[in-house]
């Protein structure tokens, strides 16, 4: 295989940064949601749901910004962040396999996503620091 073709390394540590990221505001955001009152056992799943995949572009975007590919870490991070979740999903709330398994799917996706962020923002920058 010549070198042109080899795959990039993959930055653990930048995972790792990236997925701690997207739990940390998920985790911030879920506190400050029941303390607010705006989430309660009976009502609010929508603003969870959404602030779960923010965090999921969040940690894409911090793995992105830290490593190239941006996108594949981006993922790799998502990943990362959806087992977390869905480890601790499984052992308190007994949720399906399915769902799990949509979330890891969802998970690489927005990861992704914020992977792709993370190459505008770089770009954007360096077009900057260019002209």
């Amino acid at each position: 295989m010549s070198a042109a073709g080899a795959r990039p390394p993959i930055r653990w540590g930048a995972v790792a940064i990236g997925a701690m990221a997207g739990l940390v505001v998920a985790l911030l955001s879920f506190i400050f949601l029941g303390i607010s009152g705006l989430v309660s056992p009976d009502r609010g799943e929508i603003f969870l749901l959404f602030l779960e995949f923010l965090a999921l572009v969040i940690a894409g975007y911090v793995a992105g910004r830290l490593s190239e590919p941006p996108e594949l870490h981006g993922g790799l991070a998502g990943l990362a962040a959806a087992l977390v979740t869905g480890l601790l999903s499984l052992t308190s709330a007994g949720v399906p396999f399915t769902a799990l398994l949509t979330l890891t799917v969802v998970a690489a996706a927005l990861g992704s996503a914020g992977g792709v962020l993370a190459r505008w923002h770089k770009d954007a920058i360096q077009d900057q620091s260019d002209g």
